[in-house]
């Protein structure tokens, strides 16, 4: 027997630990709970869908292909046509809402009206359906130029008429509206032509004044022009200011050589007292300067320069000749200088030494008078350089804007061309593909209307077990209770199906659907029934190790949860452990216990709390050879309450602890009555019971609020169908009516 428990609690511990998720098992368990919502729902859809699907009309459908394209594409090579392929843009959205428009479909009515005088423009909307044809490539789907129209009735020659009747208007209608968009374009192009023409002109005529005023040809040449210009008159400055440097060296050198002869000072004064040299020397200055100023405007080669660098080799030769002239005359005097004249005539050798004077004087005059041109000649290209920019942009913004008009107006000459001969040639061609036929039927498809009635139904029959299943706050099983609630779980008792007639047959308060008839004593010695108490009362020893526990109130949220048969099984464990037992029956204001023992309920607890008498009536009950003592609720009071909560009661359970190993309380239901709380504060412990699919989760939840301050030891899950099933595949746990 000990070894049959221990095999149990190992079982059932498995059994929890491996049941946190909702198995496969589970959910089957719960559609089987709610076969009887799941089989109406799926036989009410069915009910319904099986005449329509049966009475239904049947429905035919016709269809035709037209290709759109436009007439001035290429069609020299309409043996390789491609659909997808195009080089024109059409707006495929509006046309398709075209070709479903009112207006569009009304011209088809009234050619449909003669054969169908009922037909309107509504009925052939609700039943025409017109999309553009799409095709895979390279693995995306591309829309083609082929539009297909679908019109779905009962009549199969109807379809066939209507869709010839549409097909007609649409080619009417689209040759009517690319005429007419064509003529517009036309007429848009013809207005804009004068148009574009005088901005051409203007903008012609600003570049050719801008060109005008800033004596220009090329702006962007011209400056690269000059930038060149530049840098060679920088060039040369450098050039000529080292050419200079030599030249001041050599007239040093002459002077020192004339100071020793003590002639300089008469050079210097003759050539500055001779006013035809200095006029040679001014108009060579002045050559220079206008040399300068031509060669930054033209090369060397040009005939200006040519005549200027002409003109002063010429003055050179004349200055120089009248130096030596000046320095070579014996007769000359100074008649402002006694020192020139107290010096006299110049010899020979000292008339070279001045002439040489005087000729690098005058290259050191040219040279200054050059360098002073080159330095005003680079002010100037500086200055007209930094205008370029501006210049530049100027002009080609005028530049783009008289080609940016050339362009237009070429195009559109090319369009009105383009386009005028699109009109003569009659704007787009449609062609037909596929031709409307006689429509085939397409419903009813009686078997696949079944069967999408029936997963329909299965569906819907679904979605409301799993709708009642959410909305059901009943605990099921018992892992909900270790997962929702936190009182330790006990243990589990089983359930009891129905089984034959010939079997052991009763119904039983602990379990679901029960009433609250009699209990037969032979169901507590139901062997499930007994190892699944014995499990719970181990429980409760092995709780009980640190602190003693000698008396236990029984108790559940409400009535008829099974807790007097809890506590007698739990009694009748007890005893078979050879511990002396007391069962007292505390539900002063509706005690069942006498009448399930059939014993008498003379003397009993509340005339022991009331002071009637003070010797308490216990009757023995024997059962499977085990004994238990049992203390009936006694006479009927109109206060339960008063005597619960006189020191009486706490007394009398010491006193019986003492005589007593176990004393057990089956105590009213927690919810709606302190009676419960009352007794529990008096015991060692309390255990609650749960039965499975009765109690929920809101009810076990305010018990717990209601005894969380008191020692509960756990609770028990009662007519549990798990455990049912599993001693229900041993034939030996079958009742049977010898038990």
């Amino acid at each position: 027997m000990e070894q049959r428990i221990e095999n149990y609690m190992n079982q059932n511990v498995y059994d929890l630990d491996n049941s946190t998720e909702l198995g496969y098992g589970e959910i089957f368990s719960i559609f089987w709970r709610r076969r009887s919502y799941f089989i109406g729902i799926c036989g009410g859809v069915l009910a319904c869908m099986i005449p329509l699907v049966l009475t239904q009309k049947p429905v035919y459908r016709s269809s035709m292909q037209m290709l759109v394209e436009p007439n001035y594409e290429d069609k020299d090579n309409r043996g390789d046509f491609d659909p997808i392929e195009s080089s024109i843009e059409i707006d495929y959205a509006t046309q398709l809402n075209l070709m479903r428009s009112s207006q569009l479909l009304g011209r088809a009515v009234v050619k449909l009206r003669p054969s169908y005088p009922d037909i309107t423009t509504e009925e052939i909307q609700n039943y025409l359906v017109v999309s553009q044809v799409r095709e895979q490539e390279d693995k995306k789907e591309v829309g083609t130029k082929i539009f297909q129209a679908v019109y779905k009735d009962e009549d199969a020659e109807k379809t066939q008429r209507v869709l010839e009747a549409i097909q007609e208007v649409y080619l009417e209608y689209n040759l009517e509206q690319q005429d007419k968009r064509l003529r517009e374009g036309l007429s848009f192009i013809n207005q804009e032509i004068p148009e574009v023409r005088q901005k051409l002109t203007n903008a012609e005529r600003n570049l050719e004044v801008m060109l005008t005023r800033y004596n220009l040809i090329a702006p962007q040449t011209e400056a690269i022009d000059i930038s060149k210009l530049l840098t060679n008159t920088r060039q040369q400055r450098e050039e000529l200011k080292a050419q200079y440097k030599q030249t001041q060296s050599k007239y040093e050198s002459l002077e020192q050589q004339l100071a020793t002869t003590g002639n300089v000072d008469s050079v210097d004064s003759r050539l500055s007292l001779s006013s035809r040299y200095q006029n040679l020397l001014n108009e060579l200055q002045r050559i220079d300067i206008e040399l300068e100023t031509q060669r930054s405007r033209f090369t060397d080669s040009n005939p200006i320069v040519q005549g200027l660098l002409t003109e002063r080799r010429q003055k050179q030769q004349l200055l120089e000749k009248e130096a030596g002239n000046i320095l070579g005359s014996t007769n000359l005097q100074v008649s402002s200088s006694d020192n020139l004249e107290s010096r006299g005539q110049l010899d020979s050798s000292n008339l070279e030494l001045a002439e040489a004077l005087a000729s690098t004087r005058n290259e050191l005059i040219g040279l200054e008078s050059r360098e002073r041109s080159l330095a005003l000649t680079e002010q100037k290209l500086k200055e007209k350089l930094n205008q370029f920019p501006d210049l530049i942009a100027q002009y080609n913004s005028l530049e783009q804007e008289v080609a940016v008009h050339q362009a237009t107006l070429k195009k559109l000459l090319e369009s009105r061309q383009e386009i005028g001969i699109v009109i003569n040639r009659g704007g787009f061609s449609w062609e037909i593909i596929e031709p409307p036929q006689q429509g085939l039927q397409i419903s009813p498809n009686i078997t696949q209307d079944l069967v999408l009635g029936g997963i329909v139904s299965v569906f819907l029959g679904a979605v409301s077990v799993v709708i009642m299943e959410a909305s059901d706050n009943k605990i099921r099983v018992s892992r909900q209770l270790q997962e929702k609630v936190n009182f330790p779980l006990l243990g589990t008792t089983p359930g009891l199906s129905k089984i034959k007639d010939s079997q052991f047959s009763v119904r039983l308060p602990f379990f679901s659907g029960n009433d609250q008839e009699t209990i037969p004593l032979q169901v507590i010695e139901w062997l499930p029934f007994r190892e699944s108490l014995d499990l719970v009362y181990e429980n409760i020893q092995l709780m009980s190790q640190n602190s003693l526990i000698n008396s236990i109130a029984i108790t559940s949220s409400i009535a008829g949860e099974g807790k007097s048969t809890i506590t007698l099984g739990l009694a009748l464990s007890a005893a078979r452990r050879r511990k002396k037992v007391l069962v007292i029956d505390g539900d002063l204001r509706c005690p069942t216990l006498h009448e399930k023992l059939d014993i008498s309920n003379g003397v009993g607890l509340s005339d022991l709390l009331d002071g009637v008498t003070s010797v308490p009536t216990v009757q023995e009950i024997s059962r499977a050879g085990s004994t238990i003592s049992v203390l009936t609720s006694g006479s009927a009071t109109s206060d339960p309450v008063k005597l619960l909560s006189s020191g009486r009661l706490q007394n009398l359970i010491a006193h019986f602890e003492k005589t007593y190993d176990l004393v057990l309380i089956d105590t009213p239901p927690a919810i709606g009555m302190v009676d419960a709380i009352k007794i529990a504060s008096s015991c060692s412990g309390t255990v609650v019971v749960a039965r499975l699919e009765k109690a929920n989760f809101a009810e076990l939840m305010e018990t717990y609020g209601l005894l969380g301050r008191i020692n509960v030891l756990g609770m028990v899950a009662n007519d549990s169908r798990e455990v049912q099933q599993r001693y229900a595949k041993n034939k030996r746990y079958l009742p049977s009516a010898e038990v």
